[in-house]
C-alpha cells in the first residue's frame, strides 16, 4: 500500500519558501523530494532570475519512530546525496543567525532537497515544517 505521505509547498515568495511534510508509515519507508527548485516561483522581482538553491532557515519537527537510529534525514540532492540534518523526537532549530544552512554543492548538485525515513515500523510518524531562504543564480 505504501506510506501515507504529504509534501506541500505552503508559501513560495520571492525570498522565502515554506514547506510541510507529513508521513504515517505502514513500514514501507522511503524518500520524498520536499523542495524541487525547478518547480519554484521563478520570479525575483522583475529580474526573472531562477531560484537555483535553498538554505534551511528554520525547522519544526515531531518525529516518532520505533528505532531511534532510523530517524528522519534531510539530504541535498547531488550525484551522491549529502546528508545535512537528522531529526528525532520533537523540537525546532533556528539557523537564521548564520544565514541558514547552505547547500554543500557537491558534484552533480540539483538544488533539490530530499527527506527520507530509512526503515520504519507501521505506525511511525513524522511531521516536518521548514522555512527556506531562496538563493538565485
Amino acid at each position: 500500500m505504501g506510506d501515507s505521505v504529504s509534501a506541500v509547498t505552503q508559501f513560495d515568495g520571492d525570498k522565502k519558501l515554506i514547506t510541510t511534510y507529513t508521513n504515517v508509515s505502514d513500514s514501507t519507508g522511503g524518500t520524498t523530494t520536499i523542495v524541487d527548485v525547478s518547480a519554484l516561483n521563478k520570479s525575483r522581482g522583475n529580474t526573472g532570475t531562477a531560484c537555483s538553491r535553498v538554505r534551511l532557515n528554520k525547522i519544526w519537527y515531531n518525529v516518532s519512530v520505533t528505532a531511534k537510529v532510523d530517524a528522519v534525514r534531510l539530504y541535498w540532492d547531488a550525484t551522491s546525496d549529502v546528508a545535512f540534518l537528522t531529526l528525532e523526537g520533537q523540537g525546532s532549530l533556528d539557523f537564521s543567525s548564520i544565514g541558514g544552512v547552505k547547500n554543500t554543492e557537491a558534484s552533480g548538485v540539483t538544488g533539490d532537497v530530499k527527506l527520507t525515513l530509512p526503515a520504519v515500523t507501521s505506525g511511525d510518524t513524522a511531521s516536518v515544517h521548514c522555512e527556506w531562504i531562496k538563493v538565485y543564480s
